[in-house]
Order: structure tokens, then C-alpha cells, then sequence
């Protein structure tokens, strides 16, 4: 049977888009066994892997939410996940915003140098809301944050710590414009104080990341329960914040467990500095408890505190005032 030059003409216009990028996912997934990419430091923090080993089933993520993953195993294989990840980014199954490639820009922004991924080969994704989202975060400065104890409230008892994102300064920035990351229990309204502290003990609360801005933490810690907050800046660099604000948007709507004394706010906090800062070893020495006072000091002697400054509530102003009255 004679060919039609024609219709071949255009076969050959048409296939080969497909077969490039079955081709291109095929040597990425090859690429990334070869080198037993699973094993990296900073994969394995984006997945919020725990573990040792050389067998990707010695470890475990902490994410307890199947949203986060994109392999049926990925869970407890971050081998699986990694595939699942290439083959997810190529696929062109998903709508825009639900595409693998708008969910999860940390993991694209590493496997793009890693695997040396050609953009030109990953389909056109309009990830509207992430890009909403990152118009509000411009982060381009991390401030951990350390509001002290509140009497009225013994679950604060050892005080609390959130992060602070802040723009790139201007003349007219102020704090009050920054958005601050928050980790808590996702508590139920009606539960009273005896079953908060039985659930946030035996891990009932799912526990999730609350980004607002950062004047409604000022006026709940430091205006309405009078507390006393210390501000730490982090030596981040510009390359560390933009991994963990992309990571951020990642985990952000995603539920880990939540237990009081130990993958509370301050541990939580602890993993998003370890995406930030690869090799940085800040929880490792939690295994029981967390304490914020204790997360505070690891990070200094991690030595990421560059200046730390003073925000008195005021009671504590009113206190000053009265002890210069003669």
C-alpha cells in the first residue's frame, strides 16, 4: 500500500509533542533511579519524611493527609512519590489550579535543577490561584516570632512561636503589612477546656498551617491577652525563604497530627526552616517534647539569628510608666 506524503506530513507534526514527553518523563524517572534521588535531604524534607536507611520503606512522612501525595504508597515510600511526582508533572489530565504542577512549586523548583528539566517540555498550566497568592507573599525576609506565656490560658503555659514574612523593606514598610505562619490544632467550637487538653494530648486535633496577616497577631498576643513578644530575624537567604514560602503553599490546606507536647507549633515551625536551610538539624532533638522557649534556642545555636527585637505588651508598658512615678 502506497504512502500518502500528506497525511504522513502531518502524523509526524502531530505524534512527535507526545512522544517527546513520554520520552523526556521516562528519562527523568530513569535519571532520578540512577541516582537515587529519594535519598535527598531536601526531598525528603518537602515530604516531611522520617527515616534512615537505603530501603525507601524505612521511612515515613508526617503528613497525614492523602492530598499531599501523589503516589498510593507515597506515604511510606518516598521513592514512589518521587516517580509519581515526574509523571504527575507531565500529565495533561488535570484541571489548571488541581495540577500537580500549580500544588506543588517546591518540588518543581528542585527537581527543574536536579533533573535539569526543560521547561519547554512540561505542559502550559495557568495556576491562577497560587499566582493570587503569591502576589500577597512577598516574602523576601523570615522573623521567628515568640509571643510569652498567657496567664489566662494554660495552654500557652510555655509561650508560642509563629514565623513572620516580610517584604522586601521600603520606606513606608511596617510590620503590621507582614503575613505570619501559624501552626495549630484545628479545635471544633463547643469543646471545652478539659477535652482540648485531652484530644491536643492523645493527637485528636489535626493539626494545619494558618497564614494571615500579621497585625491580627499583634492585636490577639500582644493587645487582648497582654503577652510580651520577642521578634528573632533569620539569616536566611533570598534562595532559602523562596523554598520554604513555595513549600508553605504546598502544606498550607494539608493536616498533620497534632499533639501538645511534642509535633506542636514550635516542631512544625522547626520543619519548614529545615526545607528552607537543607542539612540545618532542628528536630532531631525533640523526640518528647517541644518546647517554644527550647525551639528558640536551638535556632540560635543553629546560629540563624541575625538581630532580635522587643515588642512589650501593654501591661507591661503600664508597668514601666508606674515604676518611673515618684
Amino acid at each position: 500500500m502506497r504512502r500518502n506524503p500528506l497525511i504522513f506530513s502531518l502524523l509526524l507534526f502531530i505524534l512527535p509533542p507526545a512522544t517527546h514527553a513520554t520520552n523526556e518523563v521516562s528519562r527523568l524517572v530513569s535519571t532520578a533511579e540512577h541516582l537515587q534521588l529519594w535519598k535527598d535531604t531536601i526531598w525528603l524534607n518537602l515530604g516531611h519524611y522520617q527515616g534512615d536507611g537505603d530501603d525507601p520503606a524505612q521511612y515515613i512522612s508526617q503528613a497525614d493527609d492523602q492530598r499531599f501525595f501523589l503516589a498510593d504508597d507515597g506515604k511510606t515510600n518516598p521513592a514512589n512519590e518521587l516517580i509519581a511526582t515526574v509523571n504527575a508533572f507531565y500529565s495533561t489530565e488535570a484541571n489548571s489550579n488541581d495540577h500537580a504542577l500549580c500544588r506543588f512549586p517546591a518540588r518543581l523548583q528542585w527537581l527543574e535543577k536536579a533533573l535539569l528539566i526543560n521547561k519547554t517540555t512540561l505542559p502550559l498550566v495557568d495556576c491562577t490561584d497560587y499566582m493570587e497568592w503569591r502576589s500577597l507573599i512577598k516574602a523576601s525576609r523570615v522573623t521567628m516570632v515568640f509571643p510569652a506565656y498567657h496567664l489566662n490560658s494554660p495552654s500557652s503555659m510555655f509561650g508560642h512561636t509563629l514565623l513572620r514574612l516580610d517584604p522586601p523593606a521600603e520606606d513606608n514598610w511596617s510590620e503590621w503589612l507582614s503575613y505570619a505562619v501559624n501552626f495549630g490544632a484545628d479545635v471544633r467550637a463547643g469543646d471545652n477546656s478539659l477535652f482540648y487538653a485531652f484530644k491536643g494530648l492523645s493527637g485528636g486535633y489535626a493539626g494545619v498551617f494558618i497564614v494571615e496577616p500579621y497585625f491580627k497577631k499583634i492585636q490577639e498576643y500582644n493587645k487582648i491577652e497582654n503577652r510580651d513578644i520577642f521578634e528573632y530575624s533569620l539569616n536566611l537567604s533570598t534562595q532559602e525563604t523562596e523554598r520554604m514560602v513555595t513549600h508553605l503553599w504546598e502544606v498550607k490546606t494539608i493536616n498533620f497530627d497534632y499533639y501538645f507536647f511534642d509535633e506542636n507549633c514550635s516542631y512544625r515551625l522547626l520543619e519548614l526552616l529545615e526545607v528552607a536551610r537543607p542539612g540545618v538539624e532542628l528536630t532531631d532533638e525533640f523526640i518528647l517534647t517541644a518546647i517554644p522557649v527550647d525551639t528558640v534556642r536551638t535556632i540560635e545555636k543553629a546560629g540563624m539569628i541575625s538581630t532580635t527585637e522587643f515588642r512589650p505588651s501593654q501591661s507591661t508598658t503600664l508597668q514601666v510608666l508606674i515604676s518611673h512615678i515618684p
